[in-house]
């Protein structure tokens, strides 16, 4: 049957690539926080230099990173998770998966806050940030409240909460239906924040902005087009729709090297979109075609440049190091040239750093925020994730990190499907 989806596959093959890529993702919105540094401008000048133009020019919509866990984890939950797994546990082993390293990373943030700037945070914004809802509400103060970058697990929160019935749902779809749901998705993508925009017409005072507004008519639309998790659902549901069809067999995308080229192409278009459009509509396509592409290279044992050792390591601590970034520069924001100042490598505290000092500097960070983010996967992440789940991880090809997806595997004559990977 056409809608039928195969249950028994030859292999238990994981997919290291996506691993792997996730952490050029992490870096992509790493590098867009580090430019608000501007350590190449001269403190106090109204231009940017051609040092921070040039790194903006690179890393400006590393936003788009988001987008990609976004359609990835639409993905690799569907492909791993088995259509009989109890809703229950499939929400307990996400809770095991991001909330411990979500808390770690939220606290830190409030000690780090207090002790630069003697500042708490509101009792209500620690009530939404708990219960996973900042994105839900359109007030900056709320959504960037704490660890400003966590706003995409209150969107991730909603997707988990709606996978089980969209994975029923969907896995009872016949491709053509599959299909049209893409196409919708896409269309929605792109015509929502126009539509919003010519829709809503704000006559209320907004409360103050905490991030730059940069193309946006007013912060209610910054939040409706980019955090609100009704928008963002769309690129969750495109990974789930094309992980069904690779599963299936009937996916017809390009193969990796064309799929790496489009989203280069992708990239540099991308960046001449409006902003609304920026955040998830300019790269959705490029990324669904890539991600098919490299799950079906790694079922196929072929090589990709993400399936190293190295890259599969570094994908597995990206949560943590998404987590924790951001923290490395809010905590330098505006300090880092006096203490270099103070410590006499540079001659007054507004000097403007060369090219090479700037680089310096943002590989600096990444291996400061690196190593953070290990002692935060060692130490928090997976011994919290064995202790909530209630069991042993397995050894073998069958991984638990978010990207290492796994078959689902058929249940067997007794007891129930493997405990197997779930992002």
């Amino acid at each position: 049957m056409d809608s039928e989806l195969r249950t028994e596959p030859p292999g238990r093959g994981t997919l290291p690539s996506l691993t792997g890529l996730r952490w050029i993702a992490a870096l992509l919105v790493f590098g867009l926080h580090f430019t608000a540094l501007q350590l190449g401008t001269e403190v106090g000048s109204r231009e940017p230099s051609g040092v921070d133009r040039g790194f903006h020019s690179v890393f400006g919509t590393g936003f788009i990173g988001v987008s990609f866990f976004f359609v990835l984890s639409g993905f690799v939950l569907t492909w791993s998770t088995p259509t009989d797994r109890p809703a229950r546990l499939f929400w307990r082993h996400r809770f095991a998966k991001i909330f411990p390293v979500y808390v770690a990373g939220s606290v830190l943030a409030v000690l780090l806050t207090f002790l630069s700037a003697q500042i708490w945070p509101s009792w209500r914004t620690v009530l939404a940030h708990t219960f996973l809802v900042q994105s839900w509400i359109p007030d900056q103060s709320y959504i960037f409240g704490l660890n400003p970058v966590m706003w995409s697990l209150s969107c991730e929160a909603f997707f988990y909460l709606c996978f089980p019935a969209l994975l029923v749902t969907m896995v009872r779809a016949t491709n053509r239906t599959l299909h049209i749901t893409a196409v919708v998705c896409v269309a929605l993508t792109f015509l929502g924040p126009t539509l919003a925009d010519r829709a809503f017409a704000l006559r209320a005072p907004e409360p103050p902005p905490v991030v730059p507004l940069e193309g946006y008519d007013s912060q209610f639309m910054l939040w409706f087009t980019e955090v609100f998790p009704l928008m963002r659902l769309t690129e969750f549901v495109i990974g789930m729709i094309v992980a069904l069809l690779v599963r299936r067999g009937t996916w017809r995308g390009p193969n990796l090297q064309v799929a790496l080229g489009i989203c280069v192409v992708g990239f540099l278009l991308n960046r001449e979109l409006p902003p609304p459009l920026q955040r998830a509509a300019g790269m959705l396509v490029p990324f669904a075609l890539l991600i098919a592409a490299l799950a079906q290279a790694d079922r196929a044992g072929r090589w990709t440049p993400f399936r190293g050792p190295r890259m599969v390591f570094l994908g597995k601590i990206s949560f943590c190091f998404y987590a924790v970034h951001m923290l490395f520069v809010l905590n330098t924001l505006g300090r880092l040239k006096p203490w270099l100042f103070d410590l006499g490598l540079i001659s007054r505290p507004t000097q403007a750093l060369s090219v090479w000092g700037t680089l310096g500097f943002l590989v600096l960070y990444a291996v400061a925020a690196g190593l953070a983010a290990w002692a935060l996967y060692r130490w928090v992440e997976v011994p919290m994730t064995r202790i909530i789940r209630g069991r042993r991880p397995q050894q073998g090809p069958a991984s638990k990190d978010a990207g290492e997806a796994v078959e689902p595997q058929p249940r067997t004559a007794v007891g129930s499907p493997a405990d197997l990977p779930d992002r």
